[in-house]
């Protein structure tokens, strides 16, 4: 019989840092709204509680290229957040080993102008910095997010709440098993109650930090903007 391996799981970061998991989506052929590349960015705390999401594409057309701004984004949600200190993390070997070694053997030149921006952050003494490689198979929802951007937006979007697998994906990561209707308790009292709505899983509350923030405020927001009936805002630069 062959065996599997029941280790690799995605590790929560210590306490008083946050982890930021990072994927680049690129594919060969040209998607039905014009982009080749995604990104996805998902920021979590020691908890596991997701803090933000971001997906989207910055219209890259070069896989390598696509990896390194991933990083980036990252990055630049860690500094407009305030966050000290930073665990962040991608399945990518070869940008990887890119960025690592760019300080000592240089880089592509199409890459100079990014690899020359994240060392700007990785030389930032004021900024505990910690970039781990990592399996896909616990980089999957920052894989998911990228694929969603990709095939949805021309931008990056930073999103605040659940959707779609998100939900399935952050349960599998935190070892918390599945998330069908049958593997999800309930009080007597809600036994008449359904326990999904429009046929998705209601994510439990401590699952997200949600700015506080009613839909009403939120559609007078000039950055708000919708997609497939979830809110999202539009980040700035």
């Amino acid at each position: 019989m062959e065996m599997v391996n029941v280790n690799a799981t995605w590790e929560m970061p210590r306490r008083g840092a946050v982890k930021i998991n990072v994927h680049g989506f690129f594919s060969e052929i040209q998607l039905a709204n014009g982009n080749r590349s995604g990104i996805g960015v998902v920021v979590r705390n020691s908890r596991g509680t997701i803090l933000r999401m971001l997906s989207g594409s910055l219209g890259i057309n070069e896989r390598g290229n696509n990896e390194l701004y991933a990083y980036l984004e990252g990055l630049k949600r860690a500094y407009a957040e305030d966050y000290p200190a930073v665990i962040l993390e991608t399945d990518h070997v070869q940008s990887y080993w890119e960025w690592k070694n760019s300080t000592i053997e240089g880089g592509i030149p199409e890459h100079a102008y990014v690899l020359k921006q994240l060392n700007t952050r990785r030389r930032d003494k004021n900024f505990a910095l910690d970039v781990r490689l990592t399996d896909p198979e616990d980089n999957e929802l920052a894989a998911y997010l990228a694929e969603y951007g990709a095939s949805r937006w021309n931008q990056m979007v930073v999103i605040k709440r659940s959707f779609g697998r998100v939900y399935e994906l952050w349960s599998k990561d935190m070892g918390l098993g599945p998330v069908g209707p049958q593997f999800r308790a309930v009080n007597e009292e809600e036994m008449a109650v359904e326990v999904m709505e429009d046929g998705v899983i209601n994510p439990p509350a401590n699952m997200f930090v949600m700015v506080e923030q009613n839909d009403e405020e939120f559609m007078q927001n000039e950055n708000a903007a919708f997609g497939d009936g979830f809110m999202v805002q539009i980040q700035e630069d």
